[in-house]
């Protein structure tokens, strides 16, 4: 398959995504900011995995850290999708949208993966019986090649 993003020059990289491949990922920033501003990383453990403790062995230091910083963490969540969503028709990115780019859909693939309870022995026949999770995995396995690509256009 193509490269969805090629590097252009110091600061620039080209973009080579169809219309439905940019509908998808726009597609998954809306969800993903959904369970941003709906869920509670407490109560959802794939927005935990986004969120992973702080101070992981101190229950009243990490209660501390989230006070301190969880609002500064989801903001910049948010805005890296609004990055996105702001670029998403472009034939071009700056390095820094790119960056917004590989953080949110890094996001998106890690609420799939936990979703999925993926392991890195895990395989499609693994998911095949199940319509749904045979899509979710697809999904995982497209952004974990769109995050590839991009990985490999950054370096």
């Amino acid at each position: 398959m193509r490269a969805p993003l090629t590097r252009k020059g110091p600061d620039r990289f080209r973009v080579r995504m169809s219309s439905q491949e940019r509908d998808t990922v726009t597609s998954f920033v809306a969800q993903l900011r959904l369970l941003l501003t709906s869920e509670d990383p407490s109560s959802d453990p794939a927005l935990a995995r986004l969120f992973p403790a702080g101070v992981p062995d101190d229950v009243m230091a990490n209660l501390e850290y989230e006070q301190r910083h969880g609002h500064d963490l989801l903001l910049g969540k948010l805005e890296a999708l609004d990055t996105v969503d702001a670029s998403i028709g472009k034939d071009e990115l700056t390095e820094d949208e790119v960056l917004a780019w590989l953080g949110s859909l890094n996001a998106i693939r890690l609420v799939v993966g936990t979703r999925l309870e993926i392991t890195e022995d895990s395989t499609e026949r693994d998911f095949a019986d199940d319509e749904r999770q045979a899509g979710l995995f697809e999904m995982y396995r497209y952004l974990t090649w769109l995050e590839g690509g991009i990985i490999e256009a950054l370096s």
